[in-house]
């Protein structure tokens, strides 16, 4: 299992270099590692692109690993987009392709309370086994625009309410927010 992961971040970190390299005209700028990373001088390979490659170690690899990969604000980055495209699809009675958006949320939030078990509490209890998730769920199921216009605005609220609980209610003045605060009249 150590030895896929490892590969597969390899093969990620080696394409993402050559890719790079083919792309983006060097500075002539000399590398150097930044300095809010102290582990990262403990390095005995000069700084390069291969970033995780020249680490030290597989402990070193899998610390940077962590770093790269951050907390909850990717996952939550991602939820966000899917969240508007949820919206999007209701707004156009797509409910296929807001059930495909829905199931990518479910996945994400579990990814974000892996990723940061304190929050797995308001992550299950607000939206994954408090009726929310599979109200929505049903609700698309059922393509009923009504119905997922509906379970949406609770499904809002839950989002809003669980920044607050999680002390992030700052997070809710956002434009996904503001955009998603009602929908149109159909017809319009």
């Amino acid at each position: 299992m150590k030895t896929s992961i490892i590969a597969v971040a390899v093969l990620w970190a080696a394409t993402s270099v050559a890719f790079a390299d083919n792309v983006v005209k060097p500075t002539g700028n000399p590398p150097q590692f930044p300095k809010a990373d102290k582990e990262l001088a403990k390095q005995t390979k000069p700084p390069s692109n291969n970033w995780l490659l020249d680490a030290n170690d597989d402990t070193e690899r899998f610390r940077r690993l962590q770093a790269a990969m951050s907390g909850t604000d990717i996952p939550m980055w991602e939820i966000t987009y899917r969240y508007e495209e949820l919206y999007v699809a209701i707004q156009k009675n797509n409910p296929e392709m807001g059930l495909y958006h829905w199931n990518k949320i479910r996945e994400r939030m579990n990814t974000a309370g892996m990723k940061r078990p304190a929050r797995t509490a308001n992550i299950e209890g607000m939206f994954l086994e408090s009726g929310v998730w599979e109200s929505m769920r049903d609700a698309l199921k059922s393509k009923s625009s009504e119905r997922m216009r509906e379970e949406f605005m609770v499904v809002r609220e839950v989002c809003m309410a669980c920044h607050v609980a999680e002390n992030l209610g700052f997070l809710n003045d956002s434009s996904a927010f503001k955009r998603t605060e009602s929908f149109p009249h159909p017809g319009k």
